[in-house]
């Protein structure tokens, strides 16, 4: 009996990752307003990654091909080694490079070991022929989320000249 336990955890499936992704994407800005049925087309054409402590994702100046998703784990963010912030499950970095083809603008590298979802560009272009109406809206959420940090950023260096 109990070695039918070990081959039954042995042989045990993965958490299924599509469930889980759709789940934090239902969470996000991002996909705000966007019906779940298409979170789940969208995501299950989706990428996984895993990487280990001390790993580089994508480095500065870097194509951009996607955003990408945190499942497990932990980021670093930065610019000529100034950290910019840490991103962990849930969080969604890169999306810029969902609008544009423009090279990456920061480095990131894995603290913790990671689980990582890659919403690519083609894969966006794909929803968007496919199912115009709910891409159109993850469109224009993107465009918020942008023209927002554009603002932040703006009142950032308006208040520094002030001082």
């Amino acid at each position: 009996m109990a070695s039918e336990a070990v081959w039954l955890r042995l042989f045990r499936p993965k958490v299924d990752w599509v469930e889980d992704a759709c789940a934090l994407c239902e969470k996000n800005p991002l996909f705000e307003k966007v019906p779940r049925k298409s979170i789940r087309w969208l995501v299950s054409r989706m990428h996984l990654r895993t990487y280990k402590a001390g790993e580089s994702i994508f480095s500065m100046g870097n194509a951009g091909a996607g955003a990408v998703l945190m499942l497990a784990g932990e980021v670093s963010v930065s610019v000529k080694d100034v950290e910019l912030d840490r991103m962990r499950r849930g969080d969604l970095f890169g999306e810029v490079a969902l609008a544009t083809e423009l090279p990456r603008t920061a480095e990131v590298v894995a603290i913790r070991d990671c689980e990582l979802v890659f919403f690519l560009r083609s894969d966006l272009k794909e929803w968007l022929a496919i199912m115009p109406k709910e891409a159109a809206r993850l469109l224009q959420n993107l465009s918020k989320m942008l023209a927002q940090r554009l603002m932040d950023k703006n009142k950032m260096i308006t208040q520094q000249e002030n001082q």
